[in-house]
């Protein structure tokens, strides 16, 4: 009989601790836009503390968990699904009238570092800075799905960082930073061709000359640039920058190379003919990070990642045509296929330890008006933004979450 009381006293103190501990649930979130409401069955509820951006809750029992802000459309999660990575709550909400529209996320492997579409449309190429290849994924409907990862026999180095598609010799060619070599794989079977040497350090971008008869890299370490003989892989020869070269664009009729240089908000204005420099075009005074470059209709876009900036030069002269503020942390920038609009990532602000971890607020991408630079729209993203790509037929739009091995995919309706 008294094994049975205790029994019974057992049981009950074990229920009256249980409850309560099961019933009171705590999360952290971390949003974008980072002042949206929450609800908790319908009755809306205040952080219990704040940390930085990070507001922390408590919600006493189970139900539903509502997120909303004046213009977004609001989302909602049972309390017992709430999406958690890192032990964080992340939220975005997605604008209530906007052009953009949001079609799903896709898990990549880690630092997705940049996407591109293949030439007709129907894959999208994600080279990974932290693992070794590069994911593809395959257009399914209005969706995505994984297609596979693409790696180098008989190699593990990781640091694979930018690509580009040839479409004349339906070629895939991919820069591998810690190796110093570019990877080319077969554009429809997806099959490893060869490896060339750039003869520079740390490989980034890659740019084809409007024929298609040679092909160039950046190097950043060793300030130069690689051009390779685009049949035969080749290198014939290297061009002194004279600075970090990142992104590069030709001349429609590919005399000049316009090479973004990264230690400043400098353009380097490569002949070549005369394989060199002839021209530097500075449209900022004091520091910058000159990023990505694009040539259109006579002019440059270029992104700085250090002012948050994107810039219209003329290409001919290098003045400065129209400049604009856009976000911090400014990374990538693509042109729609049309010409109309200027996409832009911005990272959001860095960790203020260290820029591979997170920091304390979500990025976004915006939509520019590439005649003005007026913001069209603003999406959000998670973690880092970084890699963006629009379709060759302009009616999506991906980009990478950096520090979340997350890809996401747009609609432009």
């Amino acid at each position: 009989m008294q094994t049975k009381k205790c029994l019974w006293c057992l049981i009950s103190i074990s229920f009256f601790f249980t409850v309560p501990l099961y019933a009171q649930r705590t999360f952290t979130l971390k949003s974008a836009p980072a002042d949206l409401k929450v609800f908790f069955n319908n009755e809306p509820i205040n952080p219990v503390s704040v940390n930085g951006t990070h507001r922390n809750y408590r919600l006493n029992g189970a139900g539903i968990v509502r997120f909303s802000a004046d213009g977004y459309r609001s989302i909602e999660y049972h309390s017992d699904v709430l999406p958690v990575r890192n032990g964080i709550t992340g939220i975005k909400l997605e604008n209530e009238n906007g052009i953009l529209r949001y079609v799903g996320e896709y898990t990549t492997g880690t630092q997705p570092k940049s996407a591109y579409f293949s030439p007709d449309g129907r894959r999208v190429f994600v080279p990974l800075l932290a693992q070794h290849g590069l994911d593809v994924f395959q257009m399914s409907g209005q969706s995505l799905v994984f297609e596979k990862r693409l790696i180098v026999p008989g190699s593990r180095a990781v640091g694979f960082v930018e690509a580009l598609c040839d479409e004349r010799r339906r070629e895939l060619w991919v820069s591998s930073m810690h190796e110093s070599r570019v990877h080319i794989y077969d554009l429809d079977t997806l099959e490893y061709k060869t490896s060339v040497a750039t003869g520079g350090q740390y490989p980034k971008v890659i740019t084809q000359s409007p024929d298609g008869d040679i092909t160039v890299t950046s190097n950043w370490i060793t300030h130069d640039l690689s051009v390779f003989n685009s049949d035969t892989k080749a290198l014939m020869y290297r061009i002194p920058v004279g600075g970090t070269p990142r992104g590069m664009a030709f001349s429609p009729d590919g005399q000049f190379l316009y090479t973004a240089i990264y230690d400043a908000p400098l353009v380097a204005v490569v002949n070549m003919e005369q394989r060199r420099v002839t021209a530097r075009y500075r449209y900022a005074d004091g520091a910058g990070a000159a990023r990505h470059i694009i040539y259109h209709d006579e002019k440059l876009y270029v992104s700085d990642m250090g002012r948050g900036t994107v810039n219209i030069l003329n290409a001919s002269t290098g003045a400065l045509l129209r400049s604009r503020w856009i976000a911090p942390i400014l990374n990538t920038i693509v042109l729609s296929p049309d010409g109309r609009y200027i996409f832009a990532s911005s990272r959001g602000r860095n960790n203020p330890v260290d820029y591979t971890l997170p920091g304390p607020d979500f990025g976004a991408v915006y939509m520019l008006n590439a005649e003005d630079l007026t913001l069209v729209e603003r999406v959000w993203g998670r973690n880092q933004p970084t890699g963006l790509a629009v379709s060759p037929d302009g009616k999506t739009m991906v980009f990478t979450d950096f520090l979340d091995a997350n890809l996401q995919l747009y609609r432009i309706p």
